[in-house]
């Protein structure tokens, strides 16, 4: 991560599996979201990309967006349905991106 060409962190990350993705390319920060019932992660922080595989996911439309992940055996791997999942640290510094902020996920 990068802030006025300075390093804020780098961390391992997991990526969309082969059969779902992640779109690569320059997206934006959309939305900060907390939920309620925080299951995996305690932020999901939607992009606004979307998925070229999945229409829907969970009940919404197929949004990419960075998220929190509890089991640190994914990062590094191609696991996920297409969004990126990032270590409690790297979310940390993240949930303090302002909204709109350029996004860019290299292939």
């Amino acid at each position: 991560m990068v802030k006025s060409d300075r390093s804020l962190g780098t961390w391992k990350v997991a990526t969309g599996a082969p059969s779902t993705p992640t779109p690569t390319g320059r997206t934006f920060l959309l939305a900060s979201l907390t939920p309620e019932d925080a299951t995996y992660s305690p932020r999901m922080l939607a992009l606004g990309s979307h998925s070229a595989v999945l229409q829907t996911f969970d009940g919404g439309p197929g949004t990419i967006g960075l998220h929190g992940w509890p089991d640190e055996s994914v990062f590094g791997q191609e696991v996920s349905h297409g969004c990126v999942r990032v270590p409690a640290a790297a979310l940390r510094v993240l949930a303090h991106v302002p909204l709109g902020s350029a996004v860019v996920i290299n292939p």
